[in-house]
């Protein structure tokens, strides 16, 4: 956005009726207590942000100083183009084009018209704030952010999806396996009873019982492939049929309301124009539905031919087996243990199917991994080129930092949630492990079970890895900290001995005093976006000679690329800074406008209110000798 032109309150509790013009350079909102400057800077916000009413101090500041009245801004894009928003105590921002009046939703106008807004304390905050800090320091380079965090985001619920497939198939895996123990010994139970053989027992006779049992077990095999085949395509054909009816159901529930609707006529047309496509569409589903149909009719029938085919055969296997009247009772159990040897075989190979596929689906894991790990290393590329264009114009008073995914609290957090309950006195370990090894390598040592190499990078004994180890092993835990985005941690430094560039000169901000948290990160506020600029109070905590020797020739500079609104109560803003506008209120039952105007039409009021009068001024003069 190129400007805010004016804002307009009406009606107000707490206002007279003003408008109030602002210049596209500097305007230094100023007057004593009370009468009104930040509810300003809230009342402009309300107008800009859509939910700005969430926050309990912008709903009190309405609530008690808009009441039933209205305000009005105005705003010139970079583009030309004129808004006019619209905003009422517990109602949305109502943007329109003017001179034609045309409305326009705020989420669609809302990059043109963004301004960045920092009310009292905001400054000293975002210096204790990693979160405030990274936020601060992505204003520069929002638009790549956000196509790379799109992307991540993506990535993440494509692997959310990959891990529920995959422990739907360590279920079947686990429930395999507790039926495969059920046959535990019953090769060399079967081998043993294959050397009891009878000695009245002929070879050709029992070559010919041995062949019609691999017959049984092929005839098994039969069943069990078509069975296969018929239910895949009967899941096919259900996963089409409740997609088709989903769709329907949906178009269902919006005919309802249709005569209802305020905009009947654009919801006329889309419900028509849907049913045309689900019609065109339902063409060539009938017919595929009705393929799909007729072949599952068909293999059903083949299906029912072959269990006939196979009673035959099995008829003929009992007429054999009841021709070994004297070996019966060993020609029984060899039937028995060979049908149980078949069944676990057939549960192998079922398991060997399903590891298949499991395993397919880890390498597209890992596909999705690394794609992941791309879109973090993007997003930490393109902040650290944008630090470093920001720390060459520091020219050393402030460094800034970054350490990749250094904020590593998601990861914290997921690891406590997955270890409690286990019985490890999980809190030295979260440290030890989010401090040493990052979360998707850390699921890399626990799939892996590198209980050696997790002591190893970790700091952790082997009993309390295996532990670890056997507590998170394909658990849903791990593959969710396998996916976490840890954001990269930004660190801002003051140099604090004038001149010197050694590293023991400078303090982090969360370290420093108030006072110097606001200067570490005022600069840089004013460094990365060229939005409208609204501060409330910029000299909090600044000493005047920081404000005279930096401040000032900042403001100078950033005025001619960007609009500034100060709210101040400090006479070196506005003087030394040449602002252009500058507002005083004043309160009388209501809070009004008293002057506006460049230094020169002001300065009366400059020097009676942030000076303590002329005599004030006076007496200083002459004590400090000028």
């Amino acid at each position: 956005m190129k400007r805010i032109k004016s804002i307009e309150i009406k009606n107000s509790p707490f206002f007279e009726d003003i408008k109030i013009e602002f210049s596209e350079k500097l305007n230094c909102i100023m007057g004593g207590r009370g009468t009104g400057k930040s509810t300003l800077l809230y009342m402009l916000k309300s107008a800009i942000f859509l939910d700005a009413e969430k926050d309990n101090d912008i709903y009190n500041i309405l609530k008690t100083n808009l009441a039933s009245g209205d305000l009005k801004i105005e705003i010139e894009t970079e583009e030309g183009t004129y808004y006019r928003i619209t905003k009422t105590f517990n109602d949305d921002p109502q943007p329109y084009i003017y001179p034609n009046g045309e409305y326009v939703s705020i989420e669609k106008i809302f990059d043109e018209i963004e301004c960045d807004f920092y009310e009292t304390g905001k400054i000293e905050k975002i210096g204790r704030s990693e979160i405030e800090r990274l936020e601060l320091l992505d204003k520069k380079i929002k638009d790549k952010v956000y196509y790379y965090k799109s992307k991540l985001n993506q990535t993440q619920i494509d692997l959310d999806a990959n891990a529920q497939d995959i422990k739907t198939y360590n279920l079947r895996l686990y429930r395999i396996d507790e039926t495969i123990a059920q046959y535990v010994g019953i090769e060399a139970e079967f081998q043993e009873h294959k050397q009891k053989q009878p000695d009245g027992l002929k070879d050709e006779e029992k070559k010919e019982f041995e062949e019609a049992d691999i017959k049984e077990k092929l005839r098994l095999d039969e069943q069990r492939n078509i069975k296969k085949l018929i239910y895949s395509l009967s899941e096919f054909q259900g996963e089409l049929n409740h997609k088709k009816t989903e769709f329907g159901n949906v178009l269902g529930e919006i005919k309802l309301y249709e005569d209802k609707n305020q905009n009947k006529e654009l919801f006329s047309e889309i419900i028509s124009k849907t049913d045309q496509v689900l019609n065109e569409a339902g063409l060539n589903f009938d017919q595929i539905s009705r393929i799909l149909s007729n072949h599952l009719t068909y293999l059903n029938e083949k299906f029912t031919r072959l269990n006939e085919i196979h009673s035959l055969q099995q008829a003929d296997f009992v007429k054999l087996k009841q021709k070994f009247e004297v070996n019966r009772e060993y020609i029984n159990k060899y039937h028995l243990l060979s049908k149980r040897l078949n069944e676990k075989l057939t549960l192998q190979k079922d398991k060997v199917e399903i590891e298949l596929k499991r395993n397919k689906l880890k390498e597209q894991r890992l596909s999705l991994i690394n794609e992941l790990n791309n879109l973090k290393q993007n997003i930490f590329k393109v902040r650290l080129e944008s630090i470093n264009e920001l720390n060459k114009s520091f020219e050393g008073a402030i460094v800034i930092n970054l350490t990749y995914s250094g904020i590593t609290r998601p990861f914290e957090d997921k690891l406590r949630l997955a270890l409690k309950g286990s019985g490890l006195q999980y809190n030295d370990l979260i440290s030890k492990i989010t401090n040493s090894v990052p979360a998707d390598q850390f699921a890399v040592l626990i799939h892996s079970k590198d209980q050696e190499r997790l002591s190893n990078i970790t700091g952790i004994d082997q009993n309390r890895c295996e532990s670890l180890i056997n507590t998170l092993f394909e658990s849903e835990a791990i593959y969710d900290i396998e996916s976490t985005y840890c954001e990269d941690l930004p660190e801002f430094k003051l140099r604090i001995h004038e001149g010197s560039m050694l590293e023991e000169n400078y303090r982090k901000s969360d370290e420093l005093s108030m006072g110097q948290r606001c200067t570490t990160v005022l600069p840089i506020i004013f460094a990365v976006s060229d939005n409208p600029l609204i501060i409330d109070q910029p000299e909090d905590n600044l000493d005047n000679k920081f404000i005279s020797n930096k401040i000032h020739k900042i403001i100078r500079d950033q005025k001619n690329v960007r609009q500034l609104i100060l709210i101040t109560h400090n006479p070196n803003i506005p003087v030394l800074s040449e602002s252009e506008n500058n507002i005083f209120l004043k309160y009388d039952r209501k809070s009004s406008v008293e002057i506006t105007g460049n230094v020169e039409a002001v300065k009366t009021n400059i020097i009676e209110l942030l000076e303590g009068g002329e005599d004030a001024f006076k007496i200083r003069k002459e004590t400090y000798g000028y």
